[in-house]
């Protein structure tokens, strides 16, 4: 178990050193990728209250990816097909971000308009 943490650890600190070299070219699958480490939670609404170490990790990491106006922009859009795709979770996947303390600059609703 200690040699995976430490490979997501590391794989995050890659995502997260490469993400401005990388900004124009990030696809929809990086971020449902990311989100996916939050499937218990966005799912089952559990662990409850907080959904835990790798989903706050991934959220951190969605985070460090909307680094400029063009990358939220480009990460809202992301996320609102993702919330249309799994409408009866909505509400899950919109306070991930804020249950693992962190802000992307937009609310993750239905009606948000991504054109920030």
């Amino acid at each position: 178990m200690g040699s995976n943490k430490a490979l997501r650890i590391i794989g995050l600190a890659m995502l997260f050193s490469s993400a401005t070299i990388v900004s124009s070219f990030i696809e929809c699958s990086t971020i449902t990728q990311l989100f996916s480490a939050c499937s218990m939670f966005i799912t089952y609404g559990f662990p409850d209250p907080i959904p835990g170490s790798p989903c706050c990790d991934a959220m951190f990491g969605v985070n460090n990816i909307a680094n400029t106006a063009d990358n939220m922009q480009y990460v809202c859009r992301c996320l609102m097909d993702m919330i249309d795709s799994f409408s009866s979770n909505a509400s899950a996947i919109g306070i991930l971000p804020g249950l693992c303390g962190i802000s992307l600059g937009f609310n993750i609703d239905p009606n948000t308009d991504c054109s920030l």
